[in-house]
């Protein structure tokens, strides 16, 4: 008889181990991570349905109930406190498991995605170097606590994954050379200004197209019906490899299923976006604004931000010869980037215009980018007065001279508004007012410089390069060689030496005041 019963109660513990689930966490939640300060942060999992799970904060002792649902899922939120740590985060199921999470930090987090000029190491590539990586990875020993990469691998899916192969790292020297440039570089800034740990969750693909980062209901909803429908109908019938690691992502929704689904609603700060450069060279650049903000609102509301809280921050691309140097493509196409700003609110956009190489397409200023990202960030999140501004240098007014056949109007150009307007003076001349340009445009000690990348067209749409100097907050052109000037665009060429910025350094953005197509 004990036999008997010896036999049953071994039959069912094994009947109770196979039906049981283990606890589980969601990819995301590791020891070492950083959650979001001061804020209700998410922490879900899956156990079976109807399990009652526990999680504890090492912080303040409290326990946070959850409960399985049907699909398995448990989702709790945790207070968090201003920054800090190490912490602990315990999460039980009774006897269907525990985990506790070690060194877990509070801070600030973002999300960095794109493609390669987001991806390129902190070291470098072959015969592409990154300027400042030297001393920055010298560096990271002294930040490698303060400074933590969730690191995103994952190759293409096409069903949404729950599942990721990576886990929260502290950025030693080894780990900070192998990690995105411009997320590491914008994490320092932060972590030394802020004085609050930084985590930074890197997902970027190099070459992939936007349409692989948003999926197909999105599409349906937000991109139909706004663009071509042949040019919607070539978006969707583009295919990736079955090859979930081969050939850049083309395919809707594969990168969406692959390397955002597993992580959506991770507590975070906002986005940074560096991506561009495929759509150039194979896509069509007419309609990338709308693409965006289709991707951008799908994002958003992943993380359940109806509105608009998350800032959704993005890189124009720089300049390169793109097969074709003396191309008008890309100016075209950084004018449509600049147009995302008119439909993506709580969005900005960091400038490459004196920072591009003609021969690379992974310029070397990736710190000189991440410090935009960071100045914008510290600006408009929070609210620290950096002295060095955030706003968009632009153009505002531009005057012609009397005798121009130019209409006076008031235009929306290059993603924001210019007013044309007609001087009483004949002279050859035109004068280009700039707003928000703080210490002044030109060079840092030349009141006066001469400033490169300006053309001027008669009404024959021809455009002739013409000397020009940059005084406080103004651009003074000779258009003396174009007989009745009517139109003026700066740095609108593949590849331009153009180099008109601030005192501080700060590119100002190619532009136009004509509408002629490309």
């Amino acid at each position: 008889m004990r036999r008997f019963f010896s036999i049953v109660a071994v039959m069912a513990t094994f009947c109770f181990t196979l039906s049981a689930h283990e606890l589980t966490l969601a990819p995301v939640f590791t020891d070492h991570m950083v959650l979001q300060r001061e804020t209700l942060a998410p922490v879900w999992g899956w156990a079976d349905p109807g399990v009652k799970v526990t999680v504890t904060t090492s912080w303040d002792g409290k326990k946070y109930l959850g409960t399985a649902g049907e699909d398995g899922r448990w989702d709790v939120r945790v207070a968090t406190p201003a920054a800090g740590g190490p912490y602990s985060l315990s999460i039980s199921a009774g006897k269907h498991g525990k985990v506790t999470l070690e060194d877990v930090m509070i801070g600030e987090v973002w999300l960095c995605s794109g493609q390669s000029n987001m991806a390129l190491n902190l070291i470098g590539a072959t015969s592409q170097g990154v300027e400042g990586s030297y001393e920055a990875i010298a560096e990271a020993p002294e930040y490698a606590g303060r400074i933590r990469f969730f690191d995103i691998q994952a190759g293409k899916a096409f069903t949404p994954r729950t599942t990721l192969d990576c886990s929260w790292v502290l950025t030693t020297g080894d780990v900070a050379a192998k990690v995105s440039a411009i997320g590491y570089f914008f994490a320092k800034r932060l972590t030394r200004t802020l004085g609050v740990p930084v985590g930074i969750i890197a997902n970027p693909w190099g070459g992939c197209l936007l349409p692989p980062w948003v999926p197909m209901d999105y599409m349906e909803k937000y991109v139909k019906g706004q663009i071509p429908e042949s040019s919607y109908q070539a978006i969707l019938e583009r295919r990736d490899e079955p090859d979930p690691n081969r050939d850049a992502p083309r395919q809707v929704a594969t990168l969406y299923n692959s390397r955002l689904y597993p992580i959506a609603g991770y507590a975070l700060k906002g986005f940074l976006w560096y991506q561009g450069c495929s759509e150039l060279i194979f896509g069509d650049i007419s309609f990338y604004d709308k693409m965006q903000a289709a991707m951008v609102r799908c994002w958003r509301d992943l993380w359940g931000d109806k509105d608009n809280q998350l800032p959704f921050y993005f890189t124009l691309i720089a300049p390169y010869s793109y097969s074709d140097p003396d191309g008008t493509k890309r100016g075209y196409f950084v004018e449509n980037q600049l147009a995302s700003l008119d439909i993506i609110p709580n969005s900005a956009v960091a400038v490459t215009e004196t920072l591009g190489d003609r021969g690379c397409i992974h310029p070397a200023k990736k710190k000189d980018v991440a410090d935009q990202f960071a100045v914008l960030a510290l600006e408009r999140d929070y609210g620290v007065k950096t002295g060095l501004g955030g706003s968009l240098v632009r153009p505002d007014v531009v005057t012609f001279p009397s005798s121009s056949p130019v209409e006076a109007k008031k235009i929306h150009q290059s993603g924001y508004d210019l007013e044309i307007s007609k001087g009483s003076d004949p002279a050859p001349s035109i004068v280009i007012h700039f707003t928000d340009t703080w210490t002044g445009l030109g060079h840092y000690s030349d009141y006066g410089a001469a400033v490169k990348g300006f053309e001027v067209a008669g009404p024959d749409r021809v455009f002739h390069e013409v000397p020009a100097v940059a005084l406080w907050d103004t651009v003074v052109i000779d258009c003396s060689s174009v007989p009745a000037p009517v139109a003026v665009r700066y740095a609108f060429h593949n590849w331009t030496e153009a180099d008109l910025k601030t005192a501080l350094g700060i590119p100002v953005a190619s532009f136009r005041t004509d509408n002629w197509p490309m």
